[in-house]
C-alpha cells in the first residue's frame, strides 16, 4: 500500500511551486541590484538615439520595474526565455546545449559521491573507535577542508603538466583550425568519442568527488554510531545473522534517512562548485555560463540559468520526500502525516 497520499503530494507540489517563485524573485532582484545595468551593456554612446531606444524597447527596459517583473514571471514559467545579446541566440537553445554537459559532469559527481560517501561512512560507523575509523575519518576531514578548485589545480599540475596523461580543458578534443590536421578526427567512431569524453572528464570529476564524498560520509558515520547500539541490531545478531547482513540490512538502512536529506544540500554544493570547476577546466556547461552572463549583465540568460538550476534543486527535494518511505517503512505521509 502506498504510504504517500495524493493530498500530501498536492501539498508538496504547491509548496515547491511557491519556493520556485521565491527563487525567481530573488534572481530578478539581485541581478538588478548589481552595479551597472543591462541597458548599459547593450547600448553605447556612439549609437544613434533611435537605435538605443529600439534596443531598450525590445527588452522592455523602458517599462516600470513591476511590469518587467510580471513579464519575467509569466515568460520564464512558460519557457519563453527570450534572446541572449551576449551569444546572439535564443536563451533556450543555449541552455539546451549547456545543461546536458553540466548534468554529465555533476550528475556523475553526485552519483559517485553518494555511493562512496555512505559506503565509507557505513564501515567507519561499524568500526567505530578502531584505527581504520580514525585514520580514514581524519583523511576525510583534511579533504573536506580543501577547496575543490585548489585540488583541481594540483591535479592539473600533476596529471597534465608533469605526466601528460590527462587533458585539462574542454569536454572533447578540439578540432584544429588547420584543415591539414583534421585527418585523425575523420576516422572517429561513437565509441572513440565516448572514450575521448571520459578522458577529458576524469580530472574535473575527481576534483569534485575528492571533496564531495566527505559530507555524506560524515552524516552516515554519525548515524551508524547511533544505530549500532539499537535493540533491533542486537536482536538481529542474536538470531545468528551474518555481520554483513546485520550491518547492511538492519543498521545501514535506518542510518540512510539523514543521508538522503543531506543529499539535497549536496546537490546545491555541487551546483555551486560548478561555477569554479567548469571555469578551471573550461568545461562548456551552466557554471561557466552563469559567470559569463552575470559579468556581462545578460539578464535574460542569467535569469534563465538560475531558474533552471532552482527547479532542479526543488524537484530533487520533492523526490527525496518520496524516497524516505522506501528507506524507512516507519515513515508515512498518508493523510499528510
Amino acid at each position: 500500500m502506498a504510504r504517500i497520499s495524493l493530498r500530501y503530494l498536492a501539498y508538496r507540489l504547491v509548496v515547491s511551486y511557491f519556493v520556485i517563485l521565491g527563487i525567481m524573485t530573488l534572481a530578478f532582484l539581485l541581478l538588478r541590484l548589481m552595479p551597472g545595468s543591462f541597458a548599459d551593456a547593450l547600448v553605447s554612446p556612439d549609437m544613434p538615439r533611435e537605435a538605443r531606444q529600439a534596443i531598450v524597447e525590445q527588452y522592455g527596459l523602458n517599462e516600470p520595474l513591476w511590469r518587467q517583473y510580471l513579464a519575467f514571471m509569466v515568460n520564464y514559467q512558460t519557457g519563453q526565455f527570450g534572446w541572449s545579446p551576449t551569444y546572439g541566440t535564443e536563451v533556450w537553445s543555449l541552455i539546451e546545449r549547456r545543461l546536458p554537459r553540466t548534468l554529465v559532469l555533476f550528475g556523475a559527481s553526485f552519483i559517485f559521491g553518494y555511493i562512496i560517501g555512505p559506503l565509507v561512512g557505513m564501515y567507519l560507523g561499524w568500526w567505530r573507535g578502531t584505527k581504520r575509523d580514525k585514520s580514514v575519518f581524519a583523511a576525510g576531514l583534511v579533504a573536506y577542508s580543501m577547496p575543490a578548485f585548489w585540488i583541481a589545480w594540483l591535479l592539473i599540475w600533476l596529471f597534465n603538466y608533469e605526466l601528460g596523461w590527462l587533458p585539462s580543458s574542454y569536454m572533447m578534443s578540439q578540432y584544429p583550425d588547420d584543415p591539414s590536421l583534421l585527418a585523425p578526427f575523420e576516422q572517429w567512431t561513437w565509441w572513440r568519442a565516448i572514450i575521448d569524453v571520459l578522458h577529458h572528464i576524469a580530472l574535473p570529476l575527481f576534483s569534485i568527488i575528492s571533496v564531495g564524498w566527505v559530507g555524506a560520509m560524515l552524516v552516515m558515520r554519525t548515524q551508524m554510531n547511533t544505530v549500532v547500539d539499537s535493540d533491533y541490531v542486537y536482536l538481529a545478531k542474536a538470531k545468528g545473522l551474518s555481520e554483513r547482513t546485520v550491518m547492511i540490512k538492519h543498521a545501514a538502512r535506518n542510518a540512510l534517512i539523514p543521508v538522503a536529506t543531506q543529499a539535497i544540500v549536496g546537490v546545491a554544493f555541487i551546483i555551486d562548485g560548478a561555477v569554479i570547476i567548469e571555469y578551471v577546466f573550461s568545461w562548456p556547461g551552466m557554471g561557466a555560463l552563469i559567470v559569463d552572463t552575470v559579468l556581462r549583465r545578460d539578464y535574460p540568460t542569467a535569469q534563465a540559468v538560475f531558474f533552471i538550476l532552482g527547479v532542479l534543486i526543488v524537484v530533487m527535494r520533492l523526490l527525496t520526500d518520496i524516497a524516505y518511505t522506501y528507506l524507512d517503512p516507519r515513515i508515512s505521509f498518508e493523510g499528510g502525516e
